[in-house]
């Protein structure tokens, strides 16, 4: 793997480490630390059970005798745990006592990854952390590959619903989509675990002097960077789609709202942070507005909404022009139900 990848999921990646013996912790924590590593600390496995589904760390390091709930059955909940596939992703490390050949055998039998010594050796948990980071890196990407398969396959009858200047999806798929889409939410598709929809629009700002003092053709290669930005900085399941001259739509399911607004800031950054560089070896420093809204899939009463979807893109091209009136480079995002 990529050295600056796995630099990139060193840092950014969460360890939860769960002991009910706080020496054991503050050992582990002074390699972790040392070591330059994003981690938390937790004596009791329900709540450690809870920073597992709420912050889905890529490692945990549970201790096999933690008083309320085991490092084996935190393990086994993530591992079995229908509702969250998410976590089977997650790299489980269990401590262990060096001699004891049988707690081996039931914990590879449960779904560990890896085992840990106790007393812990500082150059074996070293070893364990690169190896579980290098995993979670491989798998996070071999799911963002597959999920983004899935989301068009899902919703792609022909190849030839792609743009054939951006090479993202068409306005002649986007005009297609709400019917289809909405179905997958209703429980037909890959996307019926989510609980949110997000639909942005965007716009790139001052396309139209570029296009007045270059030509068409440099903006047509302008359009083109662009899109390859956004495709790349979208999440696996985003679905992107060229919708009018200059602008582009993001359709995305979401667990949790607070991540589409997430989204959207990635998008902006991914524009801003260099210029846009053409043929003719001009650099543009170019910016976007993007209009968007979130919408929940489920009421109070888990029931699925009504949700029209023509509604959604009609919302979102209204936050747009706020977006635009407060002088672009920026977002607007309006939650809906």
């Amino acid at each position: 793997m990529d050295f600056r990848k796995l630099k990139y999921y060193r840092h950014n990646s969460l360890i939860l480490v769960v002991s009910g013996d706080r020496q054991l912790l503050a050992v582990i924590a002074e390699v972790l630390t040392t070591e330059k590593y994003n981690f938390i600390t937790e004596t009791s496995g329900e709540k450690a059970w809870e920073i597992i589904l709420e912050k889905k760390p890529a490692i945990v390091i549970a201790d096999w005798t933690i008083p309320d709930v085991s490092g084996l059955a935190l393990c086994h909940r993530g591992k079995a745990n229908l509702e969250h596939p998410e976590l089977l992703s997650t790299y489980f490390v269990l401590i262990i006592e060096a001699s004891n050949s049988q707690q081996r055998q039931i914990a590879l039998d449960t779904g560990v990854d890896e085992f840990l010594n106790n007393p812990i050796d500082h150059a074996e948990l070293k070893a364990r952390l690169r190896t579980g980071l290098r995993l979670t890196a491989l798998t996070q990407s071999l799911t963002w590959t597959n999920q983004r398969l899935l989301a068009q396959n899902d919703l792609l009858d022909a190849l030839s619903l792609s743009d054939p200047l951006t090479k993202v999806l068409s306005e002649q798929a986007f005009a297609g989509i709400g019917q289809k889409i909405m179905s997958q939410f209703r429980g037909f598709g890959t996307y019926k675990s989510y609980s949110y929809l997000s639909v942005l629009i965007i716009d790139i700002d001052r396309f139209n002097s570029i296009v007045q003092s270059y030509g068409e053709k440099i903006g047509d290669e302008a359009i083109k960077a662009i899109a390859g930005r956004l495709s790349h900085s979208c999440t696996a399941n985003s679905l992107v789609y060229r919708h009018g001259l200059n602008e582009f739509a993001c359709v995305t399911p979401h667990y949790d709202a607070e991540s589409a607004s997430q989204l959207s800031l990635n998008l902006l950054a991914s524009i801003r942070s260099h210029p846009i560089a053409v043929s003719s070896g001009l650099l543009f420093p170019l910016t976007i507005s993007i209009g968007g809204v979130v919408a929940a899939l489920e009421n109070q009463n888990q029931q699925m909404h009504d949700i029209n979807f023509d509604e959604l893109v009609a919302l979102a091209a209204r936050s747009l022009l706020q977006a635009q009136k407060s002088g672009g480079d920026r977002n607007y995002i309006e939650i809906s139900g």
